[in-house]
């Protein structure tokens, strides 16, 4: 016949991480969150209080007043004159400048002097009356040093400008000038001020750059002035120095000029002709020649043969021709020097002119501007009285009659998600620390062994009424449960079924005692000889549970040999159970158990009884579980349900392999299965939910 394989532990390291799973089931998780209703309820509660102090305690309740201004673009004009200082033109830079303006330490300044802030604790921390917390740095801390005026101011302002906000309303001209304080009428006090400080202060700096302008350009015109004087006085120096001129007069001299050089040119020419004429007369040697050369009528009227006459008329022609000739140089000469002269005298003039025209135009320059300054001193002049603000309040702050901070429903609504929050996050922490087990199916992930049986929560209050539970309640959850553990123990190998079980625990009160009391009541029931060994030989509680048993020699004696197995076994009628309790021994347990005398002692027992059931020591505690389990057929290992942790479940493991020994299977013992339906994921996990639990024993 086929056996049925029991999963042993291959590594016991750690209960499967949230990654080792799909998906994150929505049921466990609210499942979670309902364990834990009473610590997110606390939570909130605690939370709520906490907010609900500080409404009423601590939060000091501050209000907002708020005033705005607009900014005018289009100004009415009193006079046709340009500003000194342009107006708004109302762009993106200008309007983000006057934001920046309203929120200015100096225009803050004069709010803190005009209201006298510095008298008012709320904007004074030096006034204030410290709390509880700052007088008790102040003992670690050493004390300030006395604060100037000027640092009080300081610190004044910059407690106002904390206290206020400005902005531009999309879309417009408009700056909401936003004050937070204590008092609701020192709010809109404030916000009134500042607007109507920042009006004047825009009159105040068109006046003062109006002054500024009218002092420069007084300044300047005067200067200006002198210079043009001056510049007029060397034109009149120079035409009292210089010849009268003019341009009219320069040219009647350059036509002058152009007539002697015709006439000179002439009398060159004439001058020319005559030299010519001389010469051919020189040159005439012959009578006819002389003819031809002089040209003269008179000469050729003469008779050939009057010689005479001939002669001097020739002669008188010559010295004509030199006399004409003599003449013609000395025009010349005299022109010439003309010229030179009359030359020299234009030029000179010309320079003159120029230097006059130079002189001329530097004075008109200086006139021209000395009079736009003069005419713009003028328009400056009469600005003053006239500036207008670029700006005007549009509304006045209203008192407020509701604190805007702190806002109620919203601390209270935080403090509720923070309380909620913080409850959630405790209850998960409560479960990522909590490493206990609290369904099969959690165990046997954890462990990679067979969970044979889960145990219900015994509500006696003393350990023989549990005995009296099992034997008069066989149809109870208890009993259920505990032929459900037998079954799986006995088909884990039908072949051979364990006739020696062992059963243990990792730490003492986990229900290992219980479990092999219930175990071998119902084996009895079944019509089963079976023996109950108490295998632990430092603690006796067998007897605890069998009030009728006698004292006297016990499981240390039979494995000493100071008596036989028959002598030491007691026999519960009730129960129909034959009992081996412990006693006191001086030799070591552990040695006891590993000796030969103990297999023996298994298997004479084996001989006499269906069964032997040995309720052993915790095996974290002492060895002697992991000794006891080399001889035993089936080892069950008691889990506290909700105590028993993971680590604890691996050490004990751990120790049953190395010794070559796994456990057989895992019990689950005092299951409070009204709290396990909190943490069941299916039906399966609550196989006997259904039934009514009673009480706990070990």
């Amino acid at each position: 016949m086929k056996k049925f394989q029991i999963p042993r532990a291959s590594g016991h390291s750690s209960r499967p991480s949230p990654s080792d799973t799909e998906t994150v089931d929505p049921l466990v998780t609210l499942a979670m969150l309902a364990r834990g209703w009473r610590v997110i309820l606390a939570a909130l509660a605690l939370a709520l209080v906490a907010a609900g102090l500080y409404l009423t305690m601590l939060a000091t309740p501050r209000y907002v007043a708020r005033a705005t201004v607009i900014l005018d673009t289009h100004r009415a004009e009193v006079v046709d004159f340009n500003g000194v200082v342009d107006g708004i033109r109302g762009d993106a830079d200008e309007l983000n400048s006057e934001v920046e303006v309203l929120r200015s330490r100096g225009l803050l300044n004069r709010v803190v002097e005009a209201l006298d802030l510095v008298q008012d604790p709320e904007f004074n921390p030096r006034l204030a009356s410290p709390s509880w917390l700052d007088r008790g740095l102040s003992l670690l801390r050493p004390a300030r040093p006395d604060a100037s005026p000027q640092q009080i101011r300081d610190a004044t302002t910059t407690a106002l400008i904390d206290a206020l906000k400005v902005r531009n309303l999309p879309s417009s001209y408009v700056f909401e000038i936003a004050v937070t304080s204590e008092d609701p009428a020192k709010a809109a006090r404030i916000a009134d001020t500042i607007a109507r400080l920042y009006i004047r202060n825009q009159i105040e700096v068109k006046f003062e750059a109006t002054e500024t302008a009218t002092s420069w350009l007084t300044e300047r015109v005067g200067m200006l002035k002198q210079e043009l004087e001056t510049a007029e006085g060397r034109v009149k120096t120079f035409n009292t120095q210089s010849p009268l001129i003019s341009a009219t007069a320069l040219g009647a001299l350059e036509v002058q000029l152009k007539d002697i050089r015709d006439r000179l040119s002439r009398i060159r020419h004439e001058r020319d002709a005559r030299e010519t004429y001389l010469g051919a007369l020189s040159e005439a040697q012959g009578a006819g020649d002389k003819r031809a050369a002089a040209a003269d009528p008179a000469l050729d009227r003469i008779a050939p043969d009057d010689q005479a006459g001939f002669d001097a008329r020739f002669a008188a022609l010559v010295a004509q021709a030199e006399a004409d000739l003599l003449r013609a140089e000395d025009q010349i000469a005299a022109l010439e020097t003309s010229e030179v002269a009359l030359q020299g005298q234009i030029s000179r003039q010309g320079e003159d002119m120029i230097e006059l025209q130079q002189l001329s135009r530097e004075a008109e320059a200086s006139r021209m501007v000395y009079e736009f300054f003069l005419n713009r001193l003028k328009e400056t002049s009469a600005q003053n009285g006239i500036q207008q603000a670029d700006a005007r309040i549009l509304s006045q702050a209203v008192i407020p009659d509701h604190p805007a901070s702190p806002r109620r429903g919203l601390v209270l609504g935080l403090a509720a998600a923070i309380g909620i929050v913080a409850g959630i996050a405790l209850v998960a922490a409560r479960e990522l620390r909590n490493t206990a087990f609290r369904t099969a199916r959690e165990l046997e992930a954890a462990s990679h062994t067979l969970v044979m049986g889960q145990i219900p929560l015994l509500r006696a209050h003393a350990r023989p009424e549990m005995l009296r539970f099992l034997l008069d309640s066989p149809g109870s959850p208890a009993m259920e449960a505990v032929r459900n553990l037998r079954t799986s123990l006995m088909l884990a190998n039908v072949d051979a079924p364990p006739r020696v079980i062992l059963t243990t625990s990792a730490l003492p009160g986990e229900g290992k005692t219980t479990t092999a009391i219930a175990l071998a009541v119902n084996l009895a029931a079944s019509g089963k000889a079976v023996l109950l060994v108490e295998g632990d030989l430092r603690r006796h509680t067998l007897g605890e549970y069998f009030p009728g048993l006698a004292g006297g020699a016990g499981l240390a004696s039979v494995l000493s040999g100071q008596v036989e197995l028959e002598e030491a076994v007691q026999h519960d009628a009730q129960s129909g159970l034959s009992l081996l309790i412990g006693d006191e021994s001086t030799a070591n347990g552990a040695d006891l158990f590993a000796s030969a005398t103990y297999r023996h002692f298994l298997e004479e027992a084996r001989g006499h009884y269906d069964h032997v059931i040995i309720d052993t020591p915790p095996v974290l505690i002492v060895p002697d579980a992991r000794i006891q389990a080399q001889a035993a057929d089936a080892v069950l290992f008691a889990v506290r349900w909700n105590a028993t942790t993971q680590g604890q479940l691996d050490e004990a493991l751990r120790m049953f392999e190395t010794v070559n020994r796994p456990v057989t299977g895992l019990v689950l013992t005092q299951v409070d299965m009204a709290k396990m339906r909190r943490y069941a994921q299916d039906r399966s996990d609550l196989r006997y939910g259904s039934y009514a639990a009673y009480g706990v024993a070990e």
